[in-house]
């Protein structure tokens, strides 16, 4: 995940309106786990958060430390077993199992993919092709920015080459679109149309879902830990995904917990909340609650899509970048 990104997602018995919530089990001797977040503490980590607060983790006997890192180090730490678990893209997934990095996929936080390109109300084309000639700025080319982007043009029978390329390694993509520097930007559904409407700008976004569709970031864990220990992994997934499903239900459960564990959100609740709103409907994905489950028609499509633009080399099978199985357990 980029270092600015705000992303900033039950065994049996989460099976929601069916079964009693999992509560803190004191007596448990608790197993200390790491789990690894973008490197920007943020509301949208707020299932971690409220998971961490409530002791839901620690029902399964976790005691769960939060860090916060960049891609390239999340992935390593978690692929060498120094980090049980990480939140990352799915495309970065692809490229790092692609590079015999041995982690794998097994939640899905985001039901749909979080970047967008971002432009003035009534310029957004609705086909990619259209982009031809426009000028876009983005944060670089890495990360999924830069392959949601990609994944676009492609769709769109279009290159980088085929339009102006600005890049904004400061992440300030939005004052480039309000100085009119540039005609369109990628960024974050649930942050950058907040940031631009506050400065008076009205936005559309094309998405990748309808065009070229990519799977979001989810939750990872290293091969060796998902083969000794199955149960620490689905407790951990079971415990996060009641979180998530609460505050999809009470957002404001989930600010209060970001608070707590962030305090510097107290000093704007009211864009926090906001943003965390936006984020829920990510989760969603149109459903009526998140469900963690591993959506296999988008990843087909975004394996393909990081497969044409040469991203991966298809040496390894999608089948080896996710496991459906703890999920499937989970739910």
């Amino acid at each position: 995940m980029s270092p600015r990104r705000l992303l900033i997602p039950l065994i049996a018995v989460l099976l929601v309106g069916c079964q009693p919530a999992i509560t803190a089990s004191p007596s448990v001797a608790l197993r200390q786990v790491t789990l690894l977040l973008g490197f920007q503490p943020d509301v949208q980590f707020a299932p971690f958060y409220l998971a961490q607060q409530a002791g839901y983790y620690a029902h399964f006997g976790l005691e769960v430390a939060i860090e916060y890192k960049s891609d390239a180090d999340l992935v390593r730490l978690v692929a060498d077993g120094q980090a049980e678990f990480g939140v990352a893209d799915a495309t970065d997934v692809m490229i790092s199992r692609t590079a015999g990095i041995p982690i794998k996929y097994v939640e899905t936080i985001y039901g749909l993919f979080p970047v967008a390109l971002i432009g003035p109300k009534g310029t957004v084309p609705t086909d990619p092709a259209e982009l031809a000639g426009t000028r876009i700025g983005t944060p670089g080319k890495f990360g999924s920015s830069w392959h949601a982007l990609l994944a676009l043009l492609h769709a769109g029978g279009l290159t980088e080459a085929d339009v102006t390329i600005r890049e904004y390694p400061q992440f300030n993509q939005v004052d480039g679109l309000l100085n009119g520097d540039v005609d369109f930007i990628t960024g974050f559904r649930n942050n950058e149309p907040l940031r631009l409407a506050a400065q008076g700008m009205q936005v559309d976004l094309l998405t990748v879902e309808a065009i070229a569709p990519l799977p979001g970031p989810g939750v990872i864990v290293g091969d060796a830990l998902l083969k000794s220990n199955k149960p620490l992994v689905t407790g951990f997934l079971a415990a996060t995904l009641q979180a998530e499903t609460e505050i999809a239900a009470d957002p404001q459960k989930g600010l209060d917990a970001a608070v707590v564990a962030v305090p510097a959100i107290d000093a704007d609740r009211d864009v926090a909340l906001a943003v965390l709103k936006a984020t829920i409907e990510l989760w969603r994905a149109g459903a009526s609650a998140p469900s963690g489950a591993i959506n296999d028609a988008a990843w087909t499509s975004g394996y393909d899509t990081m497969r044409a633009l040469g991203f991966i080399d298809g040496s390894v099978p999608l089948e080896e970048m996710i496991d459906h199985l703890v999920m499937e357990s989970v739910s």
